[in-house]
């Protein structure tokens, strides 16, 4: 199925500005956004970011062995961003940086810790999509799991409306 990824070049310059802020001990960090579904012509469908929800900084665990590990306060707070967004059909996007230029992808860990986050957003937001959104400097992937999927489809693009305007490719077929 072909997934396209939408978002305002203001939300994505927020994201990149919170993301690469310095932490006092995480090697990175991590924040969630909100997005909406819809459908497009050719039956693919469309997930529309709508806010980013950034993480402070004492809701990160000290732990060496990940560059960032959030605690469930900060878990807890976006699973009730995707209860209180269920009337908007509003799912949660775990969204993290790679400081790197190009394309990026799951790291090992990426694949090991962040999946088993996702059962949790949709149990309590069953009818919206939720997922993973991994930046680089200058492009971003993103793996979206549609309402009632226990697997995760590649968006085949990720686009910035307004300025900045981008589209970052992921070379999965439509």
């Amino acid at each position: 199925m072909n997934i396209l990824i939408k978002l305002t070049g203001l939300l994505h310059s927020q994201m990149l500005d919170d993301l690469r802020r310095r932490h006092p001990f995480a090697a990175e960090r991590v924040g969630f956004a909100s997005g909406r579904l819809g459908t497009l012509q050719d039956g693919g469908r469309l997930v529309l970011l709508t806010r980013y929800q950034s993480i402070p900084d004492d809701q990160y665990i000290d732990d060496p062995t990940v560059g960032a590990r959030i605690g469930s306060e900060a878990i807890t707070n976006a699973m009730q961003s995707a209860y209180f967004g269920r009337q908007a059909q509003e799912g949660v996007f775990h969204v993290h940086l790679h400081g790197h230029h190009g394309k990026t992808g799951m790291s090992h860990t990426d694949q090991r810790e962040i999946p088993p986050l996702i059962p949790g957003f949709q149990s309590v937001g069953r009818q919206a999509p939720h997922g993973i959104i991994i930046l680089s400097l200058d492009h971003g992937s993103v793996w979206v799991w549609l309402p009632g999927n226990k697997e995760a489809i590649k968006a085949a693009s990720v686009a910035t409306i307004g300025a900045p305007i981008g589209v970052f490719e992921s070379g999965v077929s439509k």
